[in-house]
């Protein structure tokens, strides 16, 4: 099971919860602690090292019934868990898969960041991004953009910000966070401040569209050029595992229409998934937050949401 980008790793409290619902089955959970995403960093190389790693420890352990290996992936952790489900060197390992609030493309999911703006089928929609992501994808590709990696500064004060909002887990989007985003960019030298009121203007206000504009147009093709296993869609052919995908409709960080946007791709893969089912949710936030909600929609999604779960033990059952 693979945390996302995030301080705590594996001890997060939700991811917790969840392990020890699954261990409550009969199931071994393993949680790899990566390290550099707890740092805040993409690393995808590393982090498909830690899965080949912790899915062969699976295999061999002596501890372990073999069964076959089912891998679950939350947020940033959920492209990389695919992109080890399609990996030829895992091929017999790996049974299942299972995707909590990732992402498909790259390009959609850093402007959903900075406008709140995301489309499915014609259909447009607005949510409040949570800041937290930009910053993170400020951290990761001021460094890399052929005209703002002299900014390193910047990158630094947004990695202070996103590591304050992930220790303490403050609401980052509101005045909370106003204080140590004015003391941040006021220790900034003058000309780095316009762009760090990009990624982290005050809650009172938004990003500017036209400069965020420029900044994903920027940013995207230089973390493509870096990291290709970023965005692992365009490398996958086949996909010979069950598959089922999840997300939240009201999510802040990565935006639902991704993951719809993902089992598309999917079902037009030669080698599709045997027992692709893809379920959205009322219930949660991006990692476990309730969402309001009457009695009778609550228990409605209660149920059409212990079905998803009910086909995810499935998968460990064949």
């Amino acid at each position: 099971m693979l945390h996302g980008m995030t301080r705590p790793g594996p001890a997060h409290p939700e991811l917790q919860r969840f392990a020890r619902a699954l261990a409550s089955t009969g199931a071994s959970v393993l949680l790899p602690e990566i390290r550099e995403w707890m740092e805040l960093e993409f690393a995808p190389e590393r982090a498909q090292e830690v899965i080949r790693a912790s899915v062969d420890w699976l295999e061999t352990s002596s501890e372990i019934a073999p069964s076959g290996v089912m891998l679950v992936g939350f947020s940033f952790g959920a492209p990389q868990a695919l992109l080890a489900a399609a990996d030829e060197r895992l091929m017999g390992k790996i049974q299942g898969l299972v995707w909590w609030g990732g992402y498909a493309d790259i390009e959609r999911t850093f402007r959903f960041s900075f406008t709140g703006v995301h489309e499915w089928e014609g259909d447009t929609y607005r949510q409040t991004p949570n800041p937290y992501a930009r910053w993170v994808i400020g951290k990761n590709c001021i460094p890399l953009s052929p005209t703002m990696a002299d900014h390193g500064e910047v990158a630094g004060a947004l990695h202070r910000l996103a590591c304050e909002a992930g220790e303490n887990r403050v609401p980052v989007w509101g005045p909370a966070g106003d204080h140590l985003r004015s003391e941040l960019r006021s220790a900034l030298p003058s000309g780095d401040r316009p762009l760090f009121d990009v990624f982290a203007p005050p809650s009172s206000q938004e990003p500017d569209a036209s400069a965020a504009q420029s900044i994903v147009d920027e940013l995207v093709p230089a973390i493509r050029r870096a990291l290709p296993l970023i965005e692992p869609l365009p490398l996958i052919r086949r996909l010979p595992v069950a598959t089922r995908l999840l997300h939240s409709r009201s999510d802040q960080l990565i935006p639902f229409t991704e993951t719809l946007r993902l089992a598309r791709a999917l079902e037009g893969l030669e080698g599709k998934s045997p027992g692709l089912c893809t379920h959205l949710t009322g219930l949660f936030g991006h990692s476990g937050d309730a969402v309001a909600g009457s009695r009778w929609m609550r228990a409605k999604e209660n149920l059409n949401f212990l079905a998803s779960l009910r086909g995810i033990f499935e998968l460990d059952e064949r």
